[in-house]
């Protein structure tokens, strides 16, 4: 790509300006068609499920009728029939007296039972209005997602009209702007999909729970409990990775030079498979895998598309495998976010599962690169610690592995890089060319220095092998 001063430098001609009008329509008409397939896919309001009441206006009347009195006299009766009425009471009265009993308890169980039903569906009913409330106001953001989308084109018109009267600084301003929105709407559109998904789940779960029994459904989720928390974070996080670690094709590009230290291998298990980039890879290459995350959400990508994953905890996971039972591992951007002890516990347990000769590797963030650390490390809260590649490699061999290799990856752009000093005849000719040539050269080196300290790889992986 030119530079700026020399891409306003060149001669457009009539052919130039035809493909550019032919460029902006098709990209006004993909973006048209963008918008309807968005504004097609808003969500609609879900029949919430009702909850079943109880009848309880029977219960006064129960409690009356299960009272048994039976008198041994009657005002006004003598003679044989009032002997008579004695002797049956005296015979009636005990198993009379067991029989109101049971009908008291009888009557307390159903009047607890209904309170306690009562209780049960408040809870329901206030847990099905947090969801409907939920998902109203997704509907909501989806509508002013578009309506936002809607006001693009015009705001970046405004900024093009600028470049049509000669300004550069419009142009630079315009294509700022345009980078800005881009990136906004992509980290919203991200998030907006997997709450979508996250809040779909959770509806088609208290669906079927309230299908089976409200009672159970009604202690399913409490509002404010870890487990709600937990499964929102879940989407939030993958909304993150959406935004911030690349979108799907482009991880699978970056991943696929990977594929070759598996070849072979069956078993492959992906620590921390996120939303499967990798095990899609391996599929394609017809080698066994499964993943293993944390995160319900990225399973749940994952299981989308056929991918076998599951959610646990990795070293947990691990452990209960049998002993040489792998055929290789593999983890991407995981390692960062581990305490160190739990780390070197994962990797010893990793070489026991292990069959002899299978490869691990692992990927993580260069904290060597400034560039790297300073901003893909730090942005991530979740991040423990910054492994260094000498520090990954020491631990592989500590845990027994051998052949440790260390790949990097993700070159800083040439363009973005500190530049050198050209030198040429000019400053070779020039009075004191010598003094000069010297502080050149000495200037560039400093520049290569810095540019490896500051504009180095962004990723690495460490790979080895079980003995």
């Amino acid at each position: 790509m030119l530079p700026p001063t020399q891409m306003f430098n060149q001669t457009v001609s009539p052919e130039d300006l035809a493909r550019l009008q032919r460029e902006r329509e098709d990209a006004d008409r993909a973006y048209n068609d963008a918008l309807t397939l968005l504004d097609a896919a808003i969500q609609q309001l879900p029949e919430i499920p009702q909850s079943v009441k109880i009848d309880d206006s029977g219960l006064v009347n129960l409690g009356e009728r299960a009272s048994l009195q039976l008198s041994d006299s009657v005002p006004g009766e003598a003679g044989w029939r009032a002997w008579l009425r004695r002797l049956v009471v005296t015979i009636v009265r005990p198993s009379l007296e067991r029989q109101e009993s049971f009908n008291s308890a009888i009557v307390d169980h159903m009047t607890q039972h209904v309170a306690a039903h009562r209780k049960e569906q408040d809870v329901l009913e206030q847990m099905t209005v947090v969801v409907r409330d939920e998902f109203a106001a997704l509907i909501s953001f989806q509508s002013r997602l578009i309506q936002y989308a809607q006001q693009i084109t015009p705001y970046v018109d405004t900024k093009v009209r600028e470049v049509a009267d000669g300004r550069y600084a419009g142009l630079a301003s315009g294509l700022d702007v345009l980078t800005r929105t881009y990136r906004v709407l992509r980290e919203s559109v991200g998030v907006l999909q997997s709450s979508t998904m996250a809040v779909k789940r959770e509806l088609q779960r208290l669906g079927d729970a309230a299908a089976r029994d409200p009672v159970e459904a009604s202690g399913t989720h409490i509002v404010g409990s870890s487990e709600g928390s937990s499964y929102l974070d879940a989407y939030k996080y993958v909304g993150f990775e959406e935004a911030f670690r690349g979108e799907r094709d482009e991880i699978r590009t970056r991943q696929r030079a990977y594929l070759e230290s598996f070849r072979g291998a069956s078993d492959v298990l992906d620590v921390g498979c996120g939303r499967g980039e990798f095990l899609e890879l391996l599929r394609e290459e017809r080698i066994s895998a499964r993943g293993v995350d944390a995160n319900g959400e990225m399973v749940e990508q994952c299981r989308d598309r056929d991918l076998l994953a599951i959610q646990t905890d990795a070293l947990t996971y691990l452990e209960g495998l049998p002993d040489e039972s792998l055929g290789g591992l593999f983890s991407a951007q995981v390692v960062e976010h581990l305490p160190a002890s739990y780390l070197m516990r994962l990797l010893e347990t990793a070489h026991q599962k292990l069959r002899p000769q299978s490869t691990i590797l692992i990927e993580t963030i260069n904290p060597a690169c400034w560039m790297a650390f300073f901003s893909a490390y730090i942005r991530d809260i979740t991040h423990r610690h910054p492994i260094h590649p000498e520090t990954l490699r020491y631990l592989l061999h500590a845990s027994g592995f051998v052949s440790v290799e260390i790949i990097y990856s993700s070159p800083q752009p040439e363009e973005s890089k500190l530049q050198s000093i050209a030198i040429d005849e000019t400053l070779t000719s020039a009075p004191k060319s010598a003094s000069l040539k010297t502080l050149a050269e000495t200037f560039n080196r400093n520049v290569d220095r810095l540019n490896g300290l500051i504009f180095a790889e962004h990723d690495y992986a460490a790979v080895a092998k079980r003995y």
